[in-house]
Formats: C-alpha cells, structure tokens, sequence
C-alpha cells in the first residue's frame, strides 16, 4: 500500500461508469489515504521520539569552574598577633629549623589565592593568614638569631597548623647552630659598630681620670684635637721622667 495505489485507483476511478463502482473505488481511495497519514505521523513521532531520547542521554556539559575570590587585604589593625607557636632548631648541622602555627582547619584556605602567605628576607619572616573564620592572623618576626637562605625557606599548610621551614645558612664546617628564634644582642652590636669611636673615646677618659698630671695633659691635648678635627700625632709625646 503506498500512494502509487491511490494514483492508480484514482486513474480507476476517472474511467468508470456506473455509480456503485465509482462509490467503491472513491472509498478504497479514502481507506488508503487514511491509513497512509497515519503511518506518515506514526514515523514522525518515532523519530521525534528517538531524538528526545538521545538529548536526554547525552551527559551535560561540564559547567565552568567558579573563580574563586581572593580574600581583601585587610586593615593593618585588623590582624591577630600570633603570639604562641612552637621553635624547633632542629638536630646539629640540620639544613632548616622548624615553626609550628597552630590555627583550625586553616587547610580550608590552602587553595584559595592570597589567603595564605609567607615573605622572607635575609632576617625576617613575614607569615599571614587572612579570612580564617572571619579573621586575619600574622606572625612576623625580624632581627632573627643568624641569616637564613631565603630561596629555599618555604612553608607547608596543613590540616590545623602552617609549618615555617627557615632554611640555615652553612658555615665553613656546618649549618649554623640556633638555640633561640630571635636575638637582642645583635641590636647592641649593631649600635656599637655604628660609632666606633665610642669605644676609644670610653678608653681614652679612663686613662685620664686615672692618670698623673702628665698624662692628663697629654691625653686632654688629644682628646682637644680630636674634637676639632685637627689631625693627631702619630705617637703622642711621653711624658718626661725626672734624672736619677
């Protein structure tokens, strides 16, 4: 059955004469047509079917990765000194010594970009942590006990601490040897060294004070030139010590 008998019974049809036949041949003609639109939407709606099916199955797209946002940068009033944490110089000739940071669950900021930062310098480090709950913690500490290699200092983020490696400095036969984070004794240096003329001005003024008179005014003419800039015997004059 397919429409080139409906063209053939429509031929029929033209050419007949009596009624009845012609009444016959129109509704065979009628039947066919029917049953033809039937199986043509029949086949629409199959494949209107399949393609449905097809769209459902197929997997979604991957949706795109959600930017995570940096943290801001908050106000220098809005930190929380770290003011507990552990120091462990480590074992004789080790390479790094060791800071423990404890904060809670401090790993949760480990992959979002400028939470968690550390700068090193020759004599500092600079560690911070910012929106931990809602807060914004740092440990800074300068004026450290030796130098430190900063290009292999780091520090590693775990579940509820931040570890601060400090990477030692070797001498000519081993790693330098810390016994406390930071020093106060290097300020004193530092200060000495920025007027070394105090020293022999103190060592000068002693021998003064517990001179005889000879000395005394050798030591003043001296001390006199000294503080007008005039230049200083090579050897100052002794003094002269009366005939036996």
């Amino acid at each position: 059955m397919s429409e080139a008998d409906i063209d053939e019974l429509s031929l029929l049809l033209a050419k007949a004469k009596r009624p009845y036949v012609s009444r016959c041949l129109q509704r065979e003609i009628d039947s066919l047509s029917k049953q033809i639109e039937t199986e043509k939407a029949a086949v629409v709606n199959k494949v209107e079917e399949e393609v449905k099916a097809k769209i459902e199955v197929a997997p979604a797209a991957p949706a795109a990765p959600t930017a995570i946002t940096p943290p801001p940068v908050p106000a220098s009033n809005a930190w929380i000194s770290v003011d507990k944490f552990a120091f462990d110089p480590g074992e004789y000739n080790s390479k790094s010594l060791s800071i423990y940071v404890e904060l809670k669950d401090v790993v949760a900021l480990k992959q979002i970009e400028g939470a968690i930062s550390c700068e090193f310098t020759k004599g500092s480090f600079d560690l911070k942590v910012v929106g931990l709950e809602g807060k914004n913690y740092r440990l800074f500490k300068d004026n450290l006990s030796h130098p430190i290699d900063v290009p292999k200092c780091k520090y590693i983020v775990k579940k509820d601490k931040i570890v601060v490696k400090l990477a030692k400095v070797k001498g000519e036969f081993s790693y330098d040897s810390w016994t406390e984070l930071t020093s106060s004794s290097k300020k004193k240096q530092s200060s000495a060294k920025a007027d070394p003329s105090a020293g022999i001005m103190d060592m000068m003024k002693n021998m003064y004070d517990e001179g005889d008179d000879k000395m005394k005014q050798v030591i003043g003419e001296a001390m006199l030139k000294s503080r007008s800039g005039e230049k200083m015997d090579a050897e100052p004059p002794m003094p002269e010590f009366d005939k036996m």
